[in-house]
């Protein structure tokens, strides 16, 4: 028997059931749309995001001043903010700190510094909620350990963001090749999913 099916699956016909004195029209059914863009106007942003960034990275990978390296190593926060501003609008994405973390790695006594690793996960989500979810490292070393360790978890939590940003362009083409699968059950979007009411 082949493991693909010739009509999709799907959900219109299941039935669905509580226990006693509960009503499922009181519980609120959310889905979360992570790793999935939620409406068209998304995957349109995205695409202008990513044709944005592509022309930021041209321009530094055709100087000779760097060679092949990451994007996010490359490309500095605050730029990625201004175009993220330009391309979702200034209230159209948000970032939430999921997890902060530093560790001192070590500390010389002699010259009192001290060396501070820090980790931080940061999600981004659009107006519509499409989200994304990212980690990165920072690494401070100074004399002061209050100083080391504020600038360690602002470099994660800068590293965390750039990466977040730069992980849509992965969501997009995951997402083309789903659509052209016929992949998704629910509907392609977030507004095409009446299905619970």
């Amino acid at each position: 028997m082949s493991s693909y099916h010739s009509k999709p699956v799907g959900y219109s016909n299941t039935v669905f059931k509580a226990g006693p004195n509960i009503d499922l029209k009181e519980l609120e059914i959310q889905e979360d749309w992570y790793g999935r863009p939620a409406s068209s106007w998304a995957v349109h942003r995205i695409g202008l995001l990513q044709a944005k960034i592509e022309n930021l990275s041209y321009r530094i990978y055709h100087s000779s001043r760097y060679g092949k390296h990451e994007l996010s190593r490359l490309i500095p926060g605050y730029v990625l903010r201004q175009v993220a501003n330009e391309v979702f609008g200034f209230d159209g994405w948000t970032m939430q700190v999921l997890q902060l973390e530093g560790h001192e790695k070590s500390s010389e006594v002699g010259d009192e510094r001290y060396s501070v690793l820090a980790e931080a996960e940061v999600e981004i989500r659009l107006k519509d909620g499409t989200n994304t979810r990212s980690g990165g490292f920072g690494c401070a070393t100074m004399s002061s350990k209050g100083e080391s360790y504020a600038k360690a978890k602002k470099e994660a939590v800068n590293d965390a963001f750039k990466r977040a940003l730069l992980s849509f362009e992965k969501i997009i083409l995951e997402h083309r090749i789903k659509v052209e699968n016929n992949y998704y059950v629910s509907g392609v979007y977030a507004s095409d999913k009446n299905r619970y009411k």
